[in-house]
């Protein structure tokens, strides 16, 4: 399965980026980070559809995000 996982600056964010994408239909959930990049809050998004057109979703409501890595779980 292709994962995005899109590390958040706040829980906050990861929060608001949940729900925007979800009511948007694709699938996502935070988790919790064991090694946090600087400047991450130490939570991130795993987006498991369509990683692309997530991603800019979370662009165009303007959502910060401190780093973006495709593959894992």
């Amino acid at each position: 399965m292709r994962v995005c996982i899109v590390e958040m600056p706040s829980y906050t964010y990861a929060v608001k980026g949940e729900k925007l994408l979800s009511s948007r239909g694709y699938p996502c959930k935070i988790k919790r980070n064991i090694s946090a990049s600087p400047g991450s809050c130490g939570y991130s998004l795993f987006i498991y559809k369509d990683v692309k057109n997530a991603v800019a979703v979370l662009e165009q409501y303007r959502i910060p995000y401190t780093r973006i890595t495709y593959g894992g779980e």
